[in-house]
């Protein structure tokens, strides 16, 4: 049995959901009521790295150089 429930959330918050939504094929209901179900199911003293633990699905290799990522980024970004 589903409960209608209401909530005030920021408006760019919201934009932001919605492109979420569209590109998952998901409504934002259903997002909202999986991450509270993942939460609750965690119980209350996980940390926020491990609550948004699997938000990015494409994971770094473990053997990646962070140093020349980021020298690589800093070149690009100022044209060098």
């Amino acid at each position: 049995m589903t409960t209608k429930l209401t909530l005030s959330i920021e408006k760019k918050t919201i934009e932001r959901a919605k492109i979420l939504s569209s590109k998952t094929g998901k409504s934002i209901s259903k997002m909202v009521e999986e991450y509270l179900n993942v939460i609750a199911a965690k119980g209350e003293n996980v940390s926020a790295v491990e609550k948004l633990s699997g938000v990015l699905k494409n994971k770094a290799p473990e053997n990646m150089d962070w140093k020349e990522v980021k020298a690589n980024y800093l070149k690009k970004k100022y044209d060098l």
